[in-house]
């Protein structure tokens, strides 16, 4: 039997609770594969032989510094059709009682209206978007 799929509105407030932000609004991104995040700074390090990702998110009035570990990079190919190597890190995300481990890939955003959006493979098996509608869950 199929699980039942939550209906959401294009645009949520959702918690990224390991960076510390407690409410955000997210877009959804059904033409997206993978999320994305804004970060303010980003660097990369050596620190006991191995690379480290050291990033600042700042979300609202809230300022994160993270070091991610674990991170990889891909190729992204925006809607315009430019291909560029973006960082990849793996974070939670809180909506509406639901928490999913999700892949961002980090970008500068810092132009645009949203700071977070949540692709295809946080929504797949999960959420159906109502293009409609925004912060159906509160």
């Amino acid at each position: 039997m199929a699980k039942a799929k939550v209906t959401i509105g294009r645009l949520e407030y959702i918690t990224l609770p390991k960076l510390g932000v407690e409410r955000v609004a997210a877009k959804m991104d059904t033409g997206a594969y993978r999320s994305a995040l804004h970060y303010q700074k980003l660097v990369l390090r050596m620190e006991e032989g191995r690379e480290e990702l050291v990033v600042t998110f700042a979300m609202g009035r809230r300022r994160t510094t993270m070091v991610f570990k674990k991170f990889s990079t891909v190729t992204v190919k925006s809607s315009t059709g430019q291909r560029t190597e973006r960082f990849l890190v793996t974070s939670p995300v809180r909506l509406n009682g639901f928490t999913v481990r999700t892949q961002f890939t980090l970008f500068d955003r810092s132009d645009m209206k949203y700071h977070v959006l949540l692709g295809r493979k946080f929504l797949r098996g999960r959420f159906v978007v109502d293009v409609s509608r925004k912060h159906m869950l509160g």
